[in-house]
């Protein structure tokens, strides 16, 4: 678990630097030349969703190790989701982050309308966002399924369950300081419906001291999703 653990913190530290990023003004400088993109727009696009998809992987070969499932074809139909979930996810943090800033810059967030910013703004709000929660949603079936069908074959500790729910604590929280704070959209069903797979796969197996990854994922998107819908309706 110790290798389990520390990938974990990783993934903290992933939503730590994406929620600094984006809820404060430290990275609202420009890059040069001619200021083609925001500090916030470049460690969206490369750094943090690099490191993001790194530490996925890193998972997903801890989860697979040297099991025998990697000889059946579901192991192989899987990899190849995880690879198109890897693929969509970094197409569209290149499409989002760019049309974004040229959003906000130059057609005020939508407010302008011209064919130009229409585009813009679709490309940003719309296009982009299905295209990375499809890639989101499938790295995250894969760990989900790929550890359903290889579980651990030691249960965690009581150490161990209290490392991993800090750290689905501080993603959870996250996740909530990212959505509550604006419109419903697309990224509230997506966490969702992830939180119901999670939880579904553990009350189906039955044995979630042997799943630490489902077990982060169900703890981390309940509390986020939950907390999110709670304050929504207590704020209209």
């Amino acid at each position: 678990m110790k290798k389990v653990h520390w990938l974990l913190t990783g993934l903290s530290v992933t939503i730590l630097l994406l929620s600094v990023n984006r809820l404060t003004s430290l990275t609202l400088s420009y890059l040069q030349p001619n200021g083609f993109l925001r500090w916030l727009d470049f460690n969206a696009m490369i750094p943090i969703p690099l490191l993001s998809i790194l530490l996925y992987y890193f998972l997903l070969r801890d989860t697979v190790r040297e099991s025998v499932f990697k000889k059946k074809t579901l192991y192989t139909f899987l990899f190849a989701l995880f690879i198109t979930g890897v693929y969509l996810f970094g197409a569209s943090s290149g499409t989002h982050e760019v049309t974004n800033y040229l959003n906000a810059r130059f057609c005020h967030a939508g407010s302008v309308k011209s064919t130009i910013c229409n585009i813009i703004s679709y490309n940003d709000d719309e296009f982009s966002h299905v295209i990375y929660y499809l890639g989101f949603v499938l790295m995250n079936l894969v760990l989900l399924f790929m550890e359903y069908n290889i579980p651990r074959q030691k249960g965690m500790t009581k150490k161990d369950y209290v490392f991993v729910s800090a750290n689905a604590l501080f993603i959870g929280l996250g996740i909530f300081a990212n959505l509550a704070f604006e419109e419903i959209g697309i990224d509230l069903y997506v966490f969702g419906f992830l939180m119901l797979v999670s939880l579904w796969i553990l009350f189906t197996k039955k044995i979630v001291s042997k799943l630490p990854i489902t077990y982060y994922f169900a703890f981390s998107y309940t509390l986020g999703v939950v907390g999110t819908s709670i304050y929504k309706l207590l704020n209209g």
